[in-house]
């Protein structure tokens, strides 16, 4: 029994839908600019990866009025999604048959600080009625059981930069244990306002704006240069079902999440990681094994890439560790999301789809801003242009969270 993708939606600093954000990673388009949603001349880092996504041109204005935006992004992306697998719920699936798993990490702090300035200016009744219900982590969660109706198992995953790769482990378990027919599984993140900036500067895990580099230039995985990650708002979801429901309907199956693994570095909290990478390499390997294949099998690897040296180098000693120096040297390592920005909750569900895409199309993105590898990064990194990677069968796709919450995911075409 297996699990595959049959929709994609897509929300991104590339655009709207999937078709944008992978043209941009293959031709290595740069999305990354200054931030202009709010002054943040203050902060360590001014640039993001910013969606131009107009909610009211979109959605009911009634609903833009009582959610946050990360809601907004969320519910664009499903859209898109099941329009893609040609999936109606109530017509295809039954909606008790149907399942939601979202991860997220921040919550939806544009709503919750407009509405806690009102209440320290303006006092307690004028604070939204909504205040309660748009802020939290699980708000996209409900209101995307709301839009569609339904009535199968729904969960929000907070693991750090893991969550969404969580969530698409959950659903993948949630087909495999037939809790549902059909889940839609993802992550979301809007943090573009002043307070949630503010937490991912005193997370230590962004980048600083340094020298002459431009916004664009301050994320630079495996670079010799790297000093941390520029974030990003967005939203990916796709839709996953059980290969045989696929065919019975007649969907077109992109791609095949054929393994996952999981592991908790519980290391000493001085560094963000366990330093030998066993540990995130146990959890590459778990995936791997489950699906059926070895490093050997492997024709890319998507890879975490925070920019953060520690997690750089250590996420290379994990590829060694888990397959071997011989396979770790000679797998394509990529980390297109240099280019838009880590989107946080939804950086998992972004390097699945680009990687589907990737291995449809034969062809691995390169990783924007690496242009001298760091010392101690011996890997095989996709940098300068795309590369062609024809027979491309397989993917592992890397997740990794503060504190070391790591998730990885194989993919077959």
């Amino acid at each position: 029994m297996s699990v595959v993708v049959t929709g994609i939606g897509a929300v991104t600093p590339a655009g709207t839908g999937l078709d944008p954000l992978w043209e941009g990673a293959r031709e290595g388009v740069a999305h990354v600019t200054a931030i202009d949603r709010f002054d943040a001349s203050a902060y360590a880092c001014p640039a993001a990866g910013q969606a131009g996504f107009d909610a009211d041109a979109e959605l009911p204005s009634r609903f833009v009025k009582r959610t946050d935006r990360f809601t907004h992004l969320a519910v664009h992306a499903v859209r898109q999604a099941l329009e893609e697998a040609g999936v109606a719920i109530g017509m295809d699936v039954t909606p008790e048959r149907t399942g939601v798993m979202v991860g997220n990490i921040l919550g939806g702090w544009e709503f919750a600080e407009r509405e806690l300035r009102n209440l320290w200016t303006d006092g307690p009744r004028a604070v939204s009625p909504y205040q309660a219900t748009a802020w939290f982590p699980a708000a996209p969660q409900g209101n995307i059981c709301i839009d569609q109706g339904v009535k199968g198992p729904a969960r929000t995953f907070v693991a750090d930069r893991a969550s969404g790769a969580y969530a698409l482990i959950g659903g993948a378990e949630a087909l495999l244990r037939d809790r549902a027919d059909v889940v839609i599984a993802g992550g979301v993140e809007a943090p573009l306002s002043p307070y949630g900036w503010l937490c991912l500067e005193t997370s230590g895990l962004g980048a600083k704006a340094r020298g002459t580099l431009a916004p664009d230039e301050l994320y630079r995985p495996f670079d010799a240069g790297h000093g941390g990650s520029v974030f990003g708002e967005g939203a990916v979801f796709l839709i996953l079902e059980r290969r045989e429901h696929a065919e019975r309907r007649g969907a077109t199956i992109l791609g095949e999440l054929a393994g996952w693994g999981v592991s908790t570095d519980g290391y000493m909290p001085y560094y963000t990681v366990e330093p030998t990478g066993q540990v995130l390499g146990r959890a590459m390997r778990t995936a791997a094994d489950r699906a059926g294949v070895s490093g050997e099998d492997l024709g890319a690897v998507f890879a975490h890439g925070s920019a953060l040296p520690f997690e750089d180098v250590t996420e290379g000693y994990a590829l060694h560790e888990a397959f071997g120096p011989a396979a770790a040297r000679r797998v394509p390592v990529t980390v297109p999301k240099s280019g838009f920005g880590h989107l946080l909750g939804a950086a998992a569900p972004a390097d699945v789809a680009l990687a589907l895409r990737g291995m449809r199309e034969e062809t691995v993105p390169a990783t924007v801003n690496l242009d001298r590898p760091a010392p101690g990064i011996d890997l095989d990194l996709v940098r300068g242009e795309a590369r062609p990677a024809p027979g491309w069968e397989h993917t592992l796709v890397v997740s990794r969270g503060l504190g070391g919450v790591n998730a990885c995911l194989v993919l077959r075409r």
